[in-house]
């Protein structure tokens, strides 16, 4: 299982991070350890990649897919907070750049993208409409 965060700065702003591997743009995230519960994965994964501190709030976005291994994979997007701009990247990635929510469909993949628009809108922020529920760590 993957985490991902759409971490928001003070301004609305989105981070964004480029993988060393293949100049891909992407949510600040990654696999869980065995047994390491969600949101402290997602803590581990952005002090890891941009040492960042934030804010985990909402569950925002999940999806499954099937990756090129043939393996199923899943991915929780979560909305996160960060009062800080400063981003200090890993070796895993090679550029950052905070960015309005629209321009996000321009540079993530879709399912990411979309992660960002439900974090980003009204409907997000005050209750989910889907009837889904989420457990909470």
């Amino acid at each position: 299982m993957s985490v991902r965060g759409v971490i928001l700065d003070t301004r609305g702003r989105v981070l964004i991070v480029k993988r060393a591997t293949d100049h891909e743009w992407e949510l600040p995230g990654g696999r869980l350890s065995r047994d390491e519960p969600p949101q402290q994965g997602l803590h581990r994964e952005v002090r890891e990649e941009t040492a960042l501190s934030v804010e985990i709030e909402d569950v925002v976005k999940a999806n499954s897919w099937v990756n090129t291994a043939g393996d199923g994979r899943f991915a929780v997007h979560y909305r996160c907070y960060t009062k800080t701009q400063t981003v200090e990247l890993s070796p895993e990635h090679v550029d950052s750049a905070w960015i309005l929510p629209e321009r996000t469909t321009e540079q993530l993949c879709e399912p990411q993208a979309a992660a960002v628009m439900a974090a980003t809108t009204t409907e997000a922020n005050t209750d989910s409409s889907s009837g889904s529920s989420v457990a909470q760590d």
